[in-house]
C-alpha cells in the first residue's frame, strides 16, 4: 500500500507502505531521537515514515486521489495547539475515514476524552516508538479493509439515494394519476331530479381499481354506473379510464338523440374493451341502471357484478337483482340481459363493488383471513343504521364504521357503493332500511 498525500515537501525513496508523521519534531524535544527510533521501527515490520506539516494535514482535500485515507497517521499535538485546531484536525479524520494514532500530553485530558468519542486512537506523549510501531503497524493492516467498507458504504449511499429519487418520483406520478382519475367522478354528490344519493368511495391506495358515474339523461330518466376493474393499484385504474370512455348512455344529440338501453350499453362497452386488450386479457365487472322518475321504474343490466339490492319500504324485504351477464372485456359480441323493476316510494337501490366482502372480517382472524369474505359485517352495518333519519346520516354511519372497523390496517380492497332512492320524506322505521341495504351489501 503506497502513501499518497499532499503538500508534502520531499517525495520518500522507501518504495512501500507508508506511515505519515506530523508533529514528530515536538515529541523529539522530549525526547531525542524518537522518531528516528520509530522510523526504525516501522521499517522491521515493512513500513515508511514520511514527516509533512501539520497543516498539511488540514489541507488535504478528501476529493482529491492523494489523500491520508490511504495511509495510518501519528499526530503529536503539541500543549501550545489551540483546541480549534485539534477540532480540525478531527474532522478532517473523521471525513477521511483515517486510520490515525493521536499522542496528546497526558494533562490535556479533555481533548484525550474529545478524540475516544469520535473513534480515534489517542495515547500519551510518554508512549514509546516501539509501542508505536506496532499500532501503526496494526492501524496499516486493517485500513485497506476499512477503505473497502467506506467505498462499498459511498456506493451503497448512491444507490440508496437514486432509489428514494425514483420513489418521490413514482410517488408524484401516482398522485398525479390519482388526480387525473378524480376528474372522471362526479364532483360530490350530484343533483339528479327526484332522486336521494348516498355515495361511499374508498380506494385501497393512490387510485382505484373501481369507477362510477351518475348522469341525468333527461328530464326524467338518470343513469347509474359502476365498475369494478379486476386488479388493483395502476393497471387497474388505468382500466377505468378505458371503462368511462367506452360506456355510450345516448346516440345522437338534440331531437335526434336516444338513451341507449343498459344492456346494449354493455355490449358496446364489452365490445369497445375486447378490441384493445393487445393480447393481454384485461376484464371488469359493471353494473348500468336506467332510472325512469316518471314510471318510477328502474331497469339494470349487469356484467358478472355483485347482485343489486333493493330494500322495499313497505314489507322491509330485501330483494337481489343479480348479474347473470358476463364478464365484459373476454368475449366479443355477446349478449346482456336487462331486468326492469319498479320502485316504490321509500325504496332503496344499493349498487356496491366487491370490496365490501372483506371490508368487515372477524376480530380474531389472522392476515390471511382477514382478506376472505365474510358475513360478519351484515350485523355491523344493521345496526350502524339503527338511528339514521334520512339516507345521508345512513351512509355517513356506514362510513364511520369503516373507520374503526380498519383502524391502522391497510385496507385490502377498494370499496365502493351507491344508495339510489326515489325522492320521497322516509319515515324512521324506512331509515333503519337503509342501514339494511348497507348490512346486505355482501
Amino acid at each position: 500500500m503506497s502513501m499518497r498525500l499532499t503538500g508534502s515537501s520531499k517525495p520518500s525513496s522507501f518504495e512501500g507502505p507508508m506511515v505519515v508523521g506530523a508533529g514528530l519534531e515536538i515529541i523529539d524535544q522530549i525526547n531525542p531521537s524518537w522518531s528516528r527510533s520509530l522510523g526504525i521501527q516501522l521499517s522491521k515490520r515493512g513500513l515508511g515514515l514520511h514527516n509533512v506539516q501539520l497543516t498539511d494535514l488540514l489541507e488535504t482535500s478528501p476529493k482529491t486521489p492523494e489523500s491520508i485515507s490511504n495511509s495510518p497517521a501519528i499526530i503529536v499535538i503539541s500543549e501550545h495547539d489551540p483546541d480549534r485546531i485539534v477540532g480540525k484536525l478531527m474532522d478532517a479524520l473523521s471525513h477521511h475515514h483515517a486510520a490515525a494514532l493521536v499522542l496528546v500530553d497526558s494533562n490535556r485530558t479533555h481533548l484525550r476524552s474529545f478524540m475516544h468519542a469520535e473513534g480515534i486512537l489517542c495515547e500519551p506523549l510518554t508512549t514509546s516508538a516501539s509501542d508505536a510501531a506496532m499500532i501503526l503497524h496494526t492501524l496499516a493492516q486493517r485500513q485497506p479493509a476499512l477503505q473497502r467498507l467506506n467505498t462499498d458504504l459511498r456506493l451503497s449511499e448512491l444507490t440508496i439515494n437514486g432509489v428514494q429519487s425514483e420513489v418521490d418520483k413514482l410517488h408524484e406520478e401516482l398522485q398525479s394519476a390519482a388526480s387525473i382519475q378524480r376528474e372522471y367522478l362526479p364532483e360530490g354528490i350530484p343533483d339528479i331530479h327526484g332522486v336521494d344519493l348516498g355515495i361511499i368511495y374508498r380506494p385501497a391506495s393512490y387510485v382505484s381499481g373501481d369507477i362510477y358515474d351518475i348522469t341525468q339523461l333527461d328530464e326524467n330518466r338518470s343513469a347509474f354506473f359502476l365498475a369494478d376493474a379486476v386488479g388493483h393499484g395502476v393497471p387497474a385504474a388505468l382500466m377505468t379510464m378505458v371503462i368511462t370512455q367506452g360506456l355510450r348512455k345516448i346516440d345522437g344529440s338534440g331531437k335526434d338523440s336516444k338513451i341507449v338501453e343498459p344492456a346494449e350499453a354493455l355490449r358496446r362497452l364489452n365490445n369497445t374493451m375486447t378490441e384493445h386488450t393487445g393480447g393481454n386479457a384485461r376484464f371488469a365487472t359493471a353494473m348500468y341502471a336506467v332510472y325512469d322518475k316518471s314510471k318510477n321504474e328502474v331497469t339494470i343490466a349487469g356484467a358478472g357484478h355483485p347482485p343489486a339490492l333493493i330494500v322495499r319500504a313497505s314489507t322491509g324485504e330485501t330483494d337481489l337483482v343479480d348479474s347473470q351477464g358476463p364478464l365484459l372485456g373476454i368475449f366479443s359480441d355477446v349478449e346482456f340481459n336487462q331486468t326492469t323493476i319498479t320502485l316504490e316510494p321509500g325504496d332503496v337501490l344499493v349498487f356496491y363493488s366487491d370490496g365490501f366482502e372483506v371490508a368487515f372480517p372477524n376480530n380474531n382472524d389472522d392476515e390471511h383471513e382477514r382478506r376472505r369474505p365474510t358475513l360478519t359485517y351484515l350485523s355491523r352495518l344493521t345496526k350502524a343504521g339503527n338511528d339514521a333519519e334520512n339516507l345521508d346520516q345512513s351512509v355517513k354511519v356506514l362510513e364511520d364504521n369503516l373507520d374503526l372497523q380498519m383502524g391502522s390496517l391497510h385496507q385490502p380492497d377498494d370499496i365502493t357503493a351507491l344508495f339510489i332512492a326515489p325522492k320521497v320524506k322516509r319515515s324512521i322505521a324506512t331509515n333503519e332500511l337503509v342501514s339494511d341495504i348497507s348490512s346486505s351489501s355482501k
